[in-house]
């Protein structure tokens, strides 16, 4: 039943395709504060030791990479920045876009007129959210549509910036089958939209989006995310929404063995609370999903999830994100509709584990 669980809501993140916009890119080169513009090599690893309980008792007792990404990134002008970002425990089948499944970025920057910046190449697909934005690295309970939605196609974005906020504007290639029909592979795109706000000097933050997904010729499917987050003092608070419709094959969960790709609305919603206390940080996050089959007409399934991690920050300068951090979690799922004679599942995870993103040149 443990693999069930995760379909729907992920703890571990071993093989999904996240982590957003810019979030993998911008955030960490300017964490890192390269010292060498033109070219930065960066190793980002986690390990854990896991172990899960359902009703029934031990299901998982393992230690397991959960991260391990090469990067390499620079600036070769001022306003020229490009970046290349390899996953090395993902699938290496090639793509609609012609890379392999390994690798998650591939993109060149270019800033002109002071406030433009235009981004091609593959990129971070522009979902909204504070969850979506996070290294995979940082999550251990995340929600079922972060989980689901494809993070990274190949496409062009144009950034407005001014005041603090930031507008973007994205078109890529439509993903095959989750949102485009294979009868329309070739031809679809998707157009996304994302406001990055900083209000009040930072004390309230946006990450809003709407995203349209072209699924055939007159045929569109589209998502509204919704991120706030709040920051006073050493306490941060960040409120999470998804919506939107797209194709999945999620028969493992139910325990069907011939749904096949079907169409549904799905619903998330994540709490996270977080606490900067130096070398400690603390944080406490609750999740909610809804999955309902538009086939069928009716809720599929609806889970919840609540975590408690621990993260200790030992040292400083080059050793600075070198961390270990311990988790403790509950998640339940509850079967609805036509699949509501199913028992519903219950988990409890613990896992410890070392976190190291270090600068290999």
């Amino acid at each position: 039943m443990k693999k069930y669980l995760i379909i729907i809501i992920v703890i571990f993140p071993t093989c999904t395709e996240l982590q957003a916009q810019y979030k993998e890119s911008d955030n960490i080169l300017e964490k890192l504060k390269w010292d060498d513009e033109n070219l930065n090599i960066m190793i980002d690893m986690r390990v854990d030791y896991q172990t899960d309980f359902d009703r029934s008792g031990l299901q998982d007792n393992y230690f397991h990479i959960q991260t391990l990404k090469i990067w390499l990134a620079g600036e070769i002008v001022k306003g020229f920045r490009y970046q290349f970002r390899q996953s090395v425990y993902k699938p290496q089948d090639l793509s609609r876009d012609g890379y392999s499944g390994i690798v998650d970025l591939a993109w060149l920057a270019f800033d002109f007129a002071k406030r433009f910046t235009v981004t091609v190449g593959k990129q971070a697909v522009q979902f909204g959210t504070f969850e979506y934005d996070y290294n995979t690295a940082d999550l251990y309970l995340y929600t079922m549509c972060v989980g689901d939605l494809r993070s990274y196609r190949t496409g062009i974005n144009l950034t407005y910036k001014f005041s603090g906020q930031a507008l973007s504007l994205q078109a890529i290639n439509s993903a095959v089958p989750q949102f485009a029909d294979s009868s329309y592979a070739n031809k679809a795109i998707a157009v996304n939209t994302l406001w990055a706000g900083k209000l009040f000097d930072g004390m309230l933050n946006t990450r809003w989006a709407y995203g349209v997904f072209q699924h055939e010729k007159d045929d569109f499917l589209s998502w509204i995310t919704l991120g706030t987050q709040l920051n006073i003092g050493f306490f941060t608070a960040e409120a999470d929404y998804y919506r939107g419709t797209h194709y999945i094959d999620y028969d493992t969960v139910t325990g069907a063995d011939d749904l096949g790709w079907r169409n549904v609305k799905d619903q998330s919603a994540a709490l996270n609370l977080k606490c900067n206390l130096g070398k400690w940080k603390p944080s406490a996050k609750a999740v909610w999903n809804n999955r309902f089959d538009i086939q069928s007409d009716a809720d599929a399934y609806r889970s919840f999830g609540i975590s408690a991690v621990s993260e200790y920050y030992p040292f400083k300068n080059k050793l600075r994100d070198l961390r270990f951090h311990v988790m403790f979690a509950y998640e339940n799922i509850h079967f609805e509709g036509s699949y509501a004679a199913q028992n519903n599942q219950y988990v409890l995870t613990a896992l410890a584990g070392v976190r190291w993103l270090f600068k290999a040149k």
